[in-house]
């Protein structure tokens, strides 16, 4: 029955069977759950090198400012150790003082030795998977004692997790939305004692499914008790709970507004005592402010301070063609899925003045002002975008520069505007470009769920003082030279072949896509492979320095 359907169809059928994210095994080693253990098992550290979830600052601009490495040092870049791991597609891995914590598409999250790669420990967390960057703090209260430290993990059938990070052992697990296709993607972000976790959905591929009833979710974020894991509020993007709304053609009763998932960890504004969340399409043609808008949230009441939308009217889900033939349950007039995906950055100007920049799938940024309901400063277009980008997964910014990847998969190559763009902060001027080099197609073959050879950049940037690493979807990490764009180096991950500490024999390197480098002290950490768009990819975390010492 399942003959000719898409990868994308047949993971719809299996979400909705049984509510749960589908994970894919790996085509090789024979056994990923195979770990090197430490020989010598010490407390964990927290001083020393540190990225801890999606950004080292808690206003998600992706820029590390603590790091030996300098331009003159990105051609000696060796591998020092690979770990391989199963599932699909897994978390950006954080590391605190000597510990690198990974949360993996198969439900386990490891504690590996930042130097070589061993483990401490690994945990069972969930069967549905991770996809975020899990975060690291410390308890306090009558479960946390004097400061117990934690890895907090959100996983994709929509749970928290809290573990001991000395031993994995669970300390709570709670759950952030009770929805059936209620999933986590983006990492949860901690402040004082108080978990902020974004929640998403695999609703929009239900239209798929003949018999589902479409469509009932909100995005929200959820406020938790970082001591015990007790829900504190949930505030939703849509303020209007689901009701029937219209009949489709074939007379099943439709229901709405519904969507406006939040897929990237929320930003905290420390000054002004909220957040900023982004959320992506709407599920449901009944109308709605909440989707593809950016919305500010008190860090303590949860109440909405001021929301903005960008895109209107913009209803997707998968399958849904605004032909005639298509699923009854798909909107009417079917939008261009220009979801806003990636986590707002909080920055200061020279003048003081704060600004918010927020980018969408439509390769469109805009800044906002965050003292005045987030009303518009700039905006700027930098590809015409799609439903896989345009800007996907995240942007980096220095003190001056926002780095912007554009991904432009579906676009023909005379038209593509993938690349990675330099923008001023302050008028959203143009600073440079430099278009992605032409696709090595043995990493990225046609019949992937991107459908076609592409070296655009999807995967989050990352900024350092003076560089910006990009990987691209064809297997490249090159490192980009802040000021002028120019390509200072590449390291060439998807054609290499890695020997991991955990696996019998050389694993080769894939696509690179959704979890951005990570770099902390003299190390870079990448992950590579990534399932949706390649499903023989096996993934491996792979931590380069100068001369792999």
């Amino acid at each position: 029955m399942a003959a000719g359907l898409s990868n994308a169809e047949l993971d719809a059928i299996a979400v909705y069977l049984n509510g749960k994210a589908p994970t894919h095994a790996a085509t090789s080693p024979a056994d990923m759950g195979d770990v090197l253990a430490c020989r010598t098992v010490s407390p964990p550290a927290t001083r020393g090198p540190r990225w801890n979830g999606w950004s080292p600052t808690s206003d998600n601009a992706r820029f590390q400012r603590d790091t030996s490495l300098k331009v003159s040092d990105v051609s000696r870049l060796r591998v020092k150790w690979a770990f391989a791991f199963a599932g699909g597609v897994g978390g950006q891995p954080s590391i605190v003082g000597d510990r690198v914590y990974l949360g993996t598409g198969a439900g386990l999250v490891y504690a590996l030795d930042a130097r070589t790669g061993c483990a401490y420990w690994h945990a069972q967390v969930a069967a549905s998977g991770i996809r975020a960057a899990v975060t690291v703090g410390r308890l306090v209260g009558a479960l946390g004692g004097s400061g117990r430290l934690a890895v907090f993990v959100g996983d994709r059938s929509a749970g928290v997790h809290a573990l001991d990070a000395a031993t994995g052992r669970e300390i709570w697990s709670a759950k952030a939305d009770t929805h059936p296709l209620a999933t986590i993607t983006g990492s949860p972000t901690l402040y004082r004692g108080r978990i902020y976790v974004p929640v998403s959905s695999t609703e929009s591929a239900a239209t798929l499914s003949r018999n589902y009833r479409c469509c009932t979710f909100r995005g929200s974020v959820v406020a938790v008790d970082a001591s015990n894991g007790r829900k504190l509020w949930q505030s939703f993007t849509i303020t209007q709970t689901p009701k029937p709304y219209r009949l489709a053609p074939d007379g099943q009763r439709l229901w709405g507004p519904a969507g406006a998932a939040i897929w990237s960890a929320p930003t905290v504004d420390v000054r002004r005592g909220v957040l900023y969340a982004g959320s992506g399409n709407a599920y449901s043609d009944a109308p709605s402010t909440g989707s593809d808008a950016v919305m500010a949230i008190g860090l303590i009441s949860g109440k909405v301070r001021w929301r903005r939308q960008l895109t209107a009217n913009d209803t997707y889900m998968v399958g849904c063609t605004g032909q005639p033939n298509q699923p009854s349950a798909c909107p009417r007039i079917v939008g261009p899925d220009h979801d806003v995906g990636n986590s707002p950055i909080l920055r200061t100007l020279p003048n003081g003045r704060s600004i918010l920049l927020v980018a969408q799938k439509s390769g469109m940024v805009t800044a906002l002002d965050p003292d005045r309901g987030g009303a518009m400063l700039w905006q700027r277009r930098l590809s015409q975008g799609s439903a896989l980008g345009g800007i996907e997964w995240g942007m980096a910014a220095d003190r001056s520069r926002l780095f912007v990847p554009i991904a432009d998969p579906y676009t023909r190559r005379s038209q593509t505007k993938a690349g990675l763009y330099a923008v001023r902060i302050r008028d959203g001027s143009l600073i440079w470009s430099t278009p992605a080099p032409y696709p090595d197609c043995r990493i990225a073959p046609k019949g992937s769920l991107v459908g076609m050879c592409t070296s655009g950049l999807s995967a989050a940037a990352t900024a350092t003082p003076g560089l910006v690493f990009e990987g691209s979807m064809d297997g490249i990490l090159r490192a980009y030279d802040a000021r002028d764009g120019k390509i200072r180096g590449r390291l060439d991950i998807g054609q290499s072949i890695f020997r991991p500490v955990n696996a019998p024999a050389g694993i080769k390197g894939d696509t690179i896509n959704g979890a951005g480098a990570t770099v902390a002290g003299g190390t870079l950490y990448q992950i590579s492979g990534y399932q949706p768009i390649n499903r023989s990819a096996v993934n491996l975390l792979l931590a380069f320095t100068i001369d792999g010492k």
